[in-house]
């Protein structure tokens, strides 16, 4: 039997043939060496069975990885599960979303009320450009395979709407709300992208659309959340989401008191810095 011939299972349970492709693509976006990318492939290739979980697959590149002469790479290759791990609240996915707006030359606020018709909204990011005004609800999800389905898409909308008709019904409502936007973490599912296209919304998914996805955003803007590195302990990575630190290189500002505050010696702080430096390729 070939790896042609294996069946993966999805997180959500769907089932695909393997793809050497599918494997290739994920870890290229995390910048690897051509020979580690063929050691990559063949480990993987070399511990596939029939119905094998995605999940497994990702384990196997991950120890890859780590075990590597290049293992900063795996802090890279981590990013969708390292977003998944900014929860269980969903506000640093919203800080993380608003600070990629805002790199991309919008300007954003957190946590707005808004007054509609109906009811006082409050909205997750208000983010401005050339006089357009977005209104930004992200839908953070902690678990592989859920997906934002279509009644995620209609809430938005309705909202959106709501707000709409209070700014049309003010004088002076030029700076009235002109687009709802759903930003999301993990997948959508096909009504929601339907409702979502049809409504003149902006979807933004992990992977969806096909340019622009949040995946892609993240690439161009070259942000990266703390929970990505691998120097720190999950306690740590816990108090700096707390303390509202979302971004790797708000780290870079940080002077050693504040690193020995969160017990990370000076030597670990070095090593700290060297893999901040190489995932948000500032070197």
């Amino acid at each position: 039997m070939t790896s042609k011939d294996i069946i993966v299972v999805k997180a959500s349970g769907e089932k695909e043939p393997f793809s050497a492709k599918k494997v290739l693509k994920s870890i290229r976006r995390a910048g690897i060496s051509s020979s580690l990318e063929k050691q990559v492939l063949d480990d993987v290739k070399s511990s596939l069975y029939q119905n094998i979980p995605t999940l497994k697959i990702y384990q196997q590149i991950n120890q890859t990885l780590k075990t590597s002469s290049e293992p900063h790479v795996f802090s890279r290759y981590q990013l969708k599960q390292a977003i998944m791990q900014l929860g269980p609240s969903g506000y640093p996915f919203e800080k993380f979303v608003a600070a990629i707006l805002a790199e991309l030359g919008y300007s954003v606020k957190v946590g707005v009320i808004v007054p509609g018709i109906c009811v006082n909204h409050e909205v997750d990011i208000v983010a401005i450009k050339n006089n357009q005004h977005f209104m930004v609800e992200c839908k953070f999800h902690n678990r592989p395979g859920t997906r934002s389905d279509v009644k995620v898409a209609l809430y938005v909308k309705a909202r959106f709407d709501d707000v709409k008709l209070a700014w049309v019904k003010k004088p002076g409502h030029q700076n009235m709300f002109h687009q709802a936007w759903l930003v999301t973490n993990t997948k959508l599912t096909t009504d929601a992208i339907k409702f979502g296209e049809c409504a003149a919304m902006n979807l933004v998914a992990w992977s969806y659309p096909k340019t622009n996805s949040l995946q892609d955003l993240i690439t161009r803007t070259k942000l990266h959340p703390v929970t990505c590195l691998n120097s720190i302990s999950q306690d740590q990575k816990k108090q700096l989401l707390d303390q509202g630190i979302v971004l790797c290189q708000s780290l870079q500002q940080q002077n050693s008191d504040f690193f020995r505050s969160l017990n990370i010696s000076e030597d670990k702080e070095k090593t700290l810095k060297q893999e901040i430096n190489f995932v948000c390729h500032l070197q």
